[in-house]
């Protein structure tokens, strides 16, 4: 059974912080590939300072460090606002053989019960939690009662199913954010252990986050 990871994000912009959660994910799961989802109009925040095409692109970039990290670009393609459930389930209609695999991190998996029709997520996709070493996920109780009998301790016992089960990863070594890595950007901070490098020579080239 093909292995798919999925990670959706704003991606503005796509930094070191990212492209590590993707590939302990990966590592983690003996995933075949995973799948970065930029998203294009967003449900519970405000829209992205740089455009949906700048923010692709960047991701490209970043995502060529490994041929098994790949950029799909449907929510961009999509009008309207980006919901995750519906991602899945046209990736369930593009491979309904796979194992799809949503990778989140914990501040995200506490904040699920906000997203669109989240309790079908798991009809569709497992899901795996990255957080960082010796983090405990305070899951409230709304999700934890959804997720109840769900969670897994190993990959063996997560692809003994396409789908429905939750694995935490606990692995992360690198904690950045977006909103750090536009502040730097913003105030022409230092941003080299922040950004792949490709991502930053982009950023100077277009101009992109910089204050005056």
């Amino acid at each position: 059974m093909r292995r798919i990871g999925v990670m959706g994000g704003m991606f503005d912009p796509v930094h070191r912080g990212h492209i590590a959660v993707a590939l302990e994910a990966v590592d983690a799961l003996s995933l075949d590939e995973l799948r970065l989802v930029p998203c294009h109009l967003p449900n519970h925040r405000g829209p992205a300072t740089a455009s949906a095409r700048d923010r692709v692109t960047m991701v490209k970039l970043a995502a060529q460090i490994d041929g098994r990290l790949l950029v799909d670009e449907r929510e961009c393609s999509r009008p309207g606002v980006s919901y995750t459930v519906e991602t899945l389930e046209s990736l369930r209609r593009d491979f309904p053989d796979a194992a799809l695999v949503l990778v989140m991190g914990a501040d995200a998996f506490r904040g699920l019960a906000r997203w669109h029709r989240w309790q079908q997520i798991p009809q569709f996709a497992h899901i795996a939690v990255v957080s960082r070493p010796g983090v405990t996920i305070a899951i409230p109780a709304e999700i934890a009662g959804e997720m109840q009998g769900r969670q897994v301790e190993s990959a063996t016992q997560l692809f003994t199913a396409r789908e429905g089960r939750v694995i935490m990863l606990d692995a992360l070594q690198i904690d950045i954010s977006s909103t750090q890595v536009r502040s730097a950007l913003q105030e022409h901070g230092p941003i080299a252990t922040l950004l792949p490098d490709a991502v930053a020579d982009y950023i100077e080239e277009h101009d992109l986050y910089r204050a005056g």
